[in-house]
């Protein structure tokens, strides 16, 4: 099995600046940031959802699942309440909350 880590580096560095410009809460290029991500995971070669292929430990895998799912869950909600009308923004507390999911994968 062949495991493509270029794509795994590039949707590392773009987690890592979606966080990056959470932390100085500038929200204006987060929906591109988002958008970016769903590219690169998008692709067949999606290295990340292999990787499972790569382990036969059933708990291994297990895992590896529940990381992917935290980190989808965390693009999504990220790119939801950043890119939501002024009507539905959310408060400093839930920011702090999608800070916080993403702190965690």
């Amino acid at each position: 099995m062949q495991l493509n880590l270029e794509n795994l580096t590039k949707i590392d560095e773009k987690l890592q600046s979606l966080h990056d410009t959470l932390k100085v809460n500038k929200t204006n290029n987060i929906s591109q940031l988002c958008s970016d991500w769903w590219e690169l995971t998008d692709e067949d070669d999606y290295t990340v959802a292999k990787f499972e292929k790569a382990y036969k430990e059933e708990k291994l895998k297990r895992q590896l699942r529940h990381m992917m799912t935290l980190e989808i869950l965390s693009i999504a909600v990220v790119n939801y309440y950043t890119s939501s009308p002024d009507v539905l923004k959310p408060s400093h507390n839930q920011i702090q909350q999608v800070k916080n999911l993403l702190n965690f994968i």
